[in-house]
């Protein structure tokens, strides 16, 4: 074999050595597995590296149906990924690699080649690298089905590997996090390591993802009786948090390094504009119509639900994700507007306030409260000022701070801590399993799904709807829209879909905007006719009439499905919101990944999936 074939960037020769590498030549001045791993420096220096979202995917947020991307769509939401794609092989490829390095350190540690590593150092390592191993191979499974199995294998071996059964990777992956498990420590201080309740949380993860209900009902179930994590006290703020009981395993955001992740990696993505944000990714009013009210019921059955107000009576988390805007139809909307006068307004509202401004995408609204000088000023947010702001009305709150308003000395990002395992997981994959097995009793209830339920009425005056044993087809609906509820914006949602197999129903759609209309200056006058100061388009007369008699963002009440998927497009048809872009999902192929093109062409024995 020829060098040049030897130099091909893929993420099959990511399973022994790192790609790109010169195979003919290990210069002594590079790191190899010839010439490291031989002391506990250097071990923990290749471990290290590792605890990053390079090694940990997080899957972008506009795959499903909870963003609003203004960009349009993407490879994933239009069924188009190819063999080609550099999100399959970024991701195959920095999985296999995670793998190699993991095994390599294993094999040091057996081996006794790593000089002066105590027992508790072995075993430290030993389970971190069995976690980066168990977790790596259950990515894989997830998202390509069969997969080649490294278990040492040499370069020569490589070449001709064939991909194993699903079945056999996912009991690799369960092994291996078992191990993991056993070996770590149940907790660290003042450090973000893989501890054994990560390792069980994953395979209960992985588990539920591959429909092995009792695997998923028993990592759950240890990871609770473990009483080392709990629900953090206030969901809003959990997200805002440097540290917290429920987060089981994270990444945090770095400032001085610029270094962001999840979902405020791009701050400007996501903020008011008023700040300089450009605002153009969030949430989709698919989302927004999937919180049910106060009463635990979805809004085409609860009779608490009021589409002319359409935050009033609503699941708390829905205003913790969603900035929320007063409607004048809203009970004290005068009442609300008055104490912009009056200046009471930061005191008695609290919640409609986002950095440092209040948040309104009336048509009318040219300008908005500023809490510094108590002031009025030119509102960047509606359209009567800006044509792109508030695409659907929308804004994320999620994950906001307050002292973001100095986020462009940061390059633009964040120092949240991402969730990438938290124990709100934990509870609901426990009472989802227990569902799917028909074993749901009301006690696994309680000791689960309620104590996320109670959590998110925490602070409200509200008593949070219990969820109450009943059918499994009625508990799969009300567990599906809590986990859309509890983990939007969190890289869950996508998965989701896939292992529950409804993603072409949620795909087969369209996501919806309002009208890119706009008065065309920011100093309207706020009237309209003959004795409006501009002349006004139709579409945003038609904007203006919606907003009058209460039909924003969407009018009307969507029905919900048994999946509790929203159906948006009656307000379509009334004229209220129109399809931004519409999605596609090839349930004959779309439900794996391809095996990249690359790994194919080195290595001829892996078969690609159907349809690739």
């Amino acid at each position: 074999m020829n060098k040049i074939t030897k130099c091909l960037c893929v993420g099959l020769m990511a399973m022994g050595f790192t790609a790109c590498a010169d195979l003919d030549l290990n210069p002594l001045s590079e790191g190899s597995s010839e010439n490291w791993y031989h002391d506990a420096s250097e071990i923990e220096m290749s471990l290290n590296d590792l605890w990053r979202p390079d090694f940990f995917p997080i899957d972008g947020l506009d795959w499903d149906d909870d963003l609003l991307n203004r960009n349009g769509s993407n490879e994933i939401t239009l069924g188009t990924m190819t063999a080609q794609s550099g999100t399959v092989s970024g991701r195959w490829t920095a999985l296999y690699k995670g793998i190699a390095r993991a095994t390599k350190v294993v094999e040091a540690l057996d081996k006794g080649t790593a000089a002066g590593v105590s027992e508790e150092k072995v075993n430290q390592y030993k389970g971190e690298a069995y976690f980066m191993i168990g977790f790596a191979y259950g990515e894989l499974a997830t998202y390509w089905g069969d997969c080649v199995l490294n278990k040492g294998m040499t370069l020569e071996e490589a070449y001709v590997a064939t991909r194993s059964p699903k079945s056999e990777v996912m009991a690799y992956a369960y092994e291996c996090l078992d191990k993991a498990a056993s070996l770590l420590p149940l907790s660290y201080t003042g450090q973000q390591r893989p501890t054994a309740g990560a390792a069980l949380g994953m395979k209960a993860r992985f588990a539920l993802c591959n429909n092995d209900w009792q695997v998923a009902v028993d990592a759950a179930k240890k990871v609770m009786d473990s009483n080392v994590y709990s629900l953090h006290p206030d969901y809003g703020e959990l997200f805002k948090a440097d540290a917290s009981p429920e987060l089981m395993f994270y990444f945090k955001g770095d400032l001085a390094l610029k270094r962001g992740f999840g979902l405020f990696a791009g701050i400007k993505n996501y903020v008011i504009r008023k700040l300089g944000g450009y605002a153009n990714q969030g949430p989709s009013l698919e989302l927004f119509c999937s919180y049910t009210c106060t009463d635990g019921k979805p809004i085409d059955q609860s009779p608490l639900y009021n589409p002319k107000d359409p935050f009033a009576n609503r699941d708390p988390r829905l205003a913790a994700t969603i900035q929320p805007f007063k409607t004048k139809y809203s009970a004290d909307y005068a009442e609300y507007e008055q104490s912009k006068v009056d200046g009471t307004f930061p005191e008695k509202y609290p919640d409609y306030i986002t950095l440092g401004y209040e948040y309104n995408p009336s048509p009318y609204a040219n300008k908005v409260y500023e809490v510094a000088s108590g002031q009025m000023v030119l509102n960047n947010d509606a359209k009567a000022s800006n044509q792109h702001s508030a695409y659907n009305g929308l804004m994320i709150r999620k994950y906001v701070k307050d002292n973001w308003k100095d986020y462009n000395s940061y390059g633009g990002t964040s120092d949240n801590c991402y969730p990438y395992l938290r124990y709100a997981e934990i509870l609901l994959t426990y009472a989802e399993a227990k569902n799917e097995l028909g074993q749901c009793t009301q006690e696994d209830l309680d000791k689960s799904i309620n104590l996320v339920r109670a959590r998110a009425y925490e602070g409200t005056d509200i008593v949070y709807p219990k969820v109450e044993a009943t059918s499994q087809a009625a508990l799969r609906k009300i567990i599906r829209m809590e986990r859309r509820s509890e983990f939007a914006f969190e890289g869950l949602r996508y998965r989701d879909l896939l292992r529950w197999r409804i993603a072409e129903k949620a795909y087969d759609k369209s996501m919806y905007y309002l009208p890119r209309a706009w008065s065309g200056s920011a100093s309207w006058n706020g009237l309209t006719g003959a004795e409006s100061n501009v002349e006004l388009s139709p579409d945003f007369m038609t904007l203006l009439k919606n907003w009058d008699e209460g039909n924003y963002p969407i009018g009307g009440i969507p029905t919900v499905d048994e999946n509790g998927l929203p159906d948006l497009s009656p307000m379509e048809t009334a004229g209220y919101i129109t399809t931004f872009y519409k999605m596609s999902f090839d349930a004959k192929k779309n439900y794996l990944w391809p095996i990249p093109a690359n790994d194919i062409l080195v290595n001829p024995n892996l078969s690609q999936n159907d349809g690739y």
